[in-house]
């Protein structure tokens, strides 16, 4: 190996040190109160057998779902007609031979099902996040595979929109608990929450499950569960008011990048009607693993790998010893492991849930042809600067290793559009940088490749500050939430009235995108659809109104450094890293700007 070629191989792994770890951090801070903590005593469990009120088309705190009858809670509040019923099981229990096996028809019970409490969140680990994102679970369980019901509808015949959130946390981490409908659904529509199997044992793929498969193939379990999900709200969401024919899938970061797997996905047609993405989407060139590439192992043979470190060099792995590793053994192994830590936001080309990578389907025009709204932040990355000089190293050697990882191919090119005279230069054309390539490529090239089919695609720059640490990290990654689901004091924010009164417009949009795929109306004037002749996007922020052109020269030269690479077939991230998720967390540990 040249000397070039060693030093453009050690970018890559930095770069993806630093994007791993920003999107591991992601949105996993805000379920971390005492109150959001699950006990084995706050599980969903069987009630009495008194079912009479079923009988009305009135909505009550019982309700009949698949698998049997639940009982929600309702608001104490007289003038609210607010209803909750969470932990609601969407699936079997993914437990012994179902470990890694596609989500399983949901197992009947008698009686009432108490849904009162969320149930469990998927196995994580213990301790994720760096700096306002660090959060700290407890009991989490492989029972997890529960949907949350937020309505006010008062009768069936009511047939809301209804919005199915997708957590973020880098297919890693996150829960369905951590948003509330309390606020969104004043805006007339119901909102669906849930939690989908994460990390290894979400994203897992091994020759003999992939013999068990009709199709031969594994992997992707995660997605599978948020299809199986979709396919619960379809057929039970009429019993909450909520209608079966505008169900709009939305999600932020990971959630955003698995908003963009299902619009791709065959298996997810005909399950939604609208799409909203915010600040992700699987654009990003040789971004998946398939049966077998040059630019990565295969699934399966990481499978492999990742089974013998398990259980040792010369002991069995069996998927039949597998199954029987403690969960959290595995999810121990895959976080402190440098060749496994980091992949399991990297998903596989199975020829089912994804018949080829997301970036292509779209270029054919393959993809779910529905109305599409997408946009990110202003300032993505502003609360991890800290994180990127602590992997990368200070000033402008740090950055220029930073940025050849990324765009080697158009290095010299870089220098003109990002600014490094000075100190404060560097950091702030490093997090513009970082930006624009992780978040604001993605999502314009999102909405590029909606020009093949006949849906309207519209496209947003959030610039509003949330009320965190005095606003010092701007609309950074993770800002728009607060907003989206009026829950302003995320991140330990507070809030002023006028915050209250842009999350009032934001919660508006998004519900106005969800009943009938324009966002324009109320405060919101003269947002186009985008096209590539247009380059139209709307600014979310103080400075609110249309505008044409985001960063242009920008995603232009992104565009050219990444479509050598598709060509070349060389990946945008490497498959194997220096070091694992849980030392860097130790390294960097409180790193920010």
């Amino acid at each position: 190996m040249t000397t070039e070629n060693y030093i453009f191989k050690i970018a890559f792994q930095i770069f993806k040190l630093s994007i791993v770890a920003v999107f591991t951090v992601l949105l996993l801070s805000s379920g971390s109160s005492e109150k959001s903590k699950i006990s084995d005593s706050d599980l969903p469990r069987v009630l009495s057998q008194d079912n009479a009120s079923l009988k009305s088309n009135i909505i009550g705190t019982e309700i009949s779902v698949t698998g049997g009858i639940v009982r929600g809670l309702a608001s104490k509040d007289e003038t609210s007609s607010l209803k909750r019923y969470l932990g609601i099981p969407f699936a079997a229990p993914p437990l012994g031979e179902l470990r890694w096996a596609p989500p399983a028809p949901v197992i009947p019970w008698e009686g009432t099902l108490d849904a009162r409490m969320h149930g469990h969140y998927c196995m994580q680990p213990e301790t994720v996040g760096i700096g306002i994102y660090i959060s700290k679970r407890s009991n989490p369980s492989e029972d997890c595979l529960t949907i949350n019901v937020w309505t006010r509808a008062k009768s069936t015949d009511e047939k809301k929109p209804v919005m199915f959130w997708i957590h973020g946390g880098a297919l890693q981490g996150g829960a369905g608990f951590e948003r509330s409908g309390e606020a969104l659904t004043k805006k007339d529509v119901v909102l669906v929450t849930f939690n989908y199997r994460l990390g290894k044992l979400g994203f897992f793929s091994h020759p003999e499950l992939s013999a068990e498969s009709s199709k031969g193939v594994s992997g992707n379990q995660g997605f599978r569960d948020q299809i199986a999900a979709l396919k619960w709200v379809r057929k039970n969401i009429s019993a909450f008011g909520g209608d079966p024919n505008n169900i709009t899938i939305f999600g932020e970061s990971a959630g955003a990048y698995s908003v963009s797997a299902l619009q791709a996905s065959p298996l997810a047609k005909g399950l939604f009607h609208r799409v909203i993405g915010q600040s992700g989407g699987m654009f990003w060139p040789m971004s998946h693993r398939t049966i077998d590439k040059p630019y990565a192992p295969s699934d399966e043979k990481i499978g492999l790998m990742f089974a013998e470190a398990l259980v040792g060099e010369n002991s069995n792995a069996s998927l039949e010893v597998l199954r029987t590793i403690p969960a959290e053994k595995i999810i121990a192994a895959a976080e402190s492991s440098p060749a496994f830590s980091t992949n399991e936001f990297i998903p596989t080309v199975d020829g089912e849930v994804l018949p080829d990578e997301v970036s292509f389907i779209f270029s054919r025009g393959d993809q779910i042809d529905v109305p599409t709204m997408i946009g990110n932040n202003a300032n993505e990355h502003a609360a991890v600067m800290g994180l990127f000089t602590c992997i990368n190293g200070n000033g402008i050697d740090g950055f220029n290793r930073y940025r050849r990882g990324l765009l080697g191919e158009v290095f010299n090119d870089i220098s003109a559009l990002y600014p490094s005279e000075s100190p404060r230069a560097i950091l702030q054309s490093w997090e513009e940088f970082s930006n624009d390539v992780n978040f604001t490529y993605p999502m314009r090239r999102w909405a590029r490749m909606m020009r093949n089919v006949s849906s309207e695609a519209y496209l947003y720059w959030f610039n509003y500050y949330p009320p965190v640490l005095e606003r010092k990290y701007q609309a950074f990654h993770g800002a728009d939430l607060p907003y989206v689901f009026g829950q302003l004091d995320m991140f330990g924010g507070k809030p002023l009235e006028t915050d209250f009164v842009d999350a009032d417009m934001i919660m508006s949009t998004w519900a106005r995108f969800a009943s009938n795929g324009d966002p324009n109306g109320q405060n919101i004037v003269g947002w186009e659809a985008f096209t590539p002749d247009n380059e139209s996007y709307y600014i979310l922020g103080l400075d609110k109104g249309p505008a044409n052109n985001l960063r242009v020269e920008r995603m232009d030269l992104i565009e050219k450094a990444w479509s050598i690479r598709r060509v070349q077939g060389t990946p945008s991230l490497p498959a194997v890293m220096p070091t694992g998720l849980q030392d860097l967390m130790l390294k960097c540990n409180g790193a920010n700007s």
